[in-house]
């Protein structure tokens, strides 16, 4: 049996491409000029063929070296959990935090498109090392924070329909441009932060969202992963074989609504059950 025919009920192991940093510079140079507005790339077209991530590997090391172009401080990580055969979790950098209320400029986020989360910060550094982290040293290591994540990807889309309708065909036709660029994600609000959240129960925790006057998320125990402090466990240690975590970094994963674009100069509030709101305005363009 080859490599690329698993066993029946295993589905696709993930395809094999050579080696190929030219590739990636390319693509992370693209990236990083799209975000210093240099210029716009459409997303329903994607990189060009000849730069394009073709597998989450390539992605992922396409974003890496995003970091080191762009300069900019990593302030957390956004980690996708996507559970695929021999492929361990996407990670993306963190660069813009904004504290709740938040007033957000219209740049970051073309449609305005936001979605709420439970984050965790990091309370002490956890750096590179051979040993793996244990349990209740990691569960001991975080507070618990309300977040909104706010979408933003480089890549340009006519509304939010459109960047679905663009998503969704990558079920048929997988593409990875989104991953490579940061995951699509333009930053978090970050709320009020809890140390005690141990003994919280997320099977009742309810979460909404209201704007406008409407009320857009209103779910309970909607989290993908039930507990949302599950993925820690596995994201500590995946950072330990590279950079480690540094006290004050967030780690953010899954949403309890996906993103819902909201008006322009008015107030988008969270509740989350245990928590505090979050707040955040979205500027209109002048």
């Amino acid at each position: 049996m080859s490599e690329q025919e698993p066993p029946a009920g295993r589905g696709p192991l993930p395809q094999k491409f050579p080696h190929e940093p030219t590739r990636y510079r390319k693509a992370a140079e693209l990236i990083v000029a799209m975000r210093r507005g240099e210029i716009e790339l459409q997303g329903e077209e994607g990189f060009p063929e000849d730069t394009a991530p073709r597998n989450r590997d390539e992605a992922q090391q396409i974003s890496d070296l995003v970091i080191d172009l762009l300069g900019r401080p990593v302030l957390g990580w956004k980690f996708y959990i996507n559970a695929m055969i021999q492929q361990a979790p996407l990670r993306t950098p963190i660069y813009d935090i904004w504290e709740s209320p938040a007033v957000l400029p219209p740049e970051t986020s073309q449609h305005r498109w936001i979605e709420p989360e439970l984050a965790f910060r990091a309370l002490r550094d956890f750096p590179a090392r051979e040993k793996p982290y244990g349990y209740h040293e990691i569960l001991e290591g975080f507070e618990a924070v309300p977040v909104f994540e706010v979408i933003g990807p480089r890549f340009r889309f006519d509304s939010a329909a459109h960047m679905r309708q663009v998503v969704n065909g990558y079920r048929i036709n997988p593409r990875f441009d989104g991953l490579a660029d940061g995951n699509a994600s333009g930053g978090y609000v970050v709320g009020t932060p809890r140390k005690d959240w141990q003994e919280l129960d997320w099977l009742k925790m309810r979460v909404t969202m209201d704007a406008g006057g409407e009320r857009l998320v209103d779910t309970i125990g909607g989290h993908p992963l039930v507990d949302p402090f599950i993925s820690m466990f596995p994201l500590v240690n995946l950072m330990r074989s590279r950079d480690g975590i540094t006290a004050g970094m967030l780690l953010a994963t899954h949403s309890y609504s996906g993103f819902i674009p909201v008006p322009a100069d008015e107030k988008v509030v969270s509740t989350f059950s245990y928590f505090e709101s979050v707040e955040a305005v979205f500027e209109s363009k002048k």
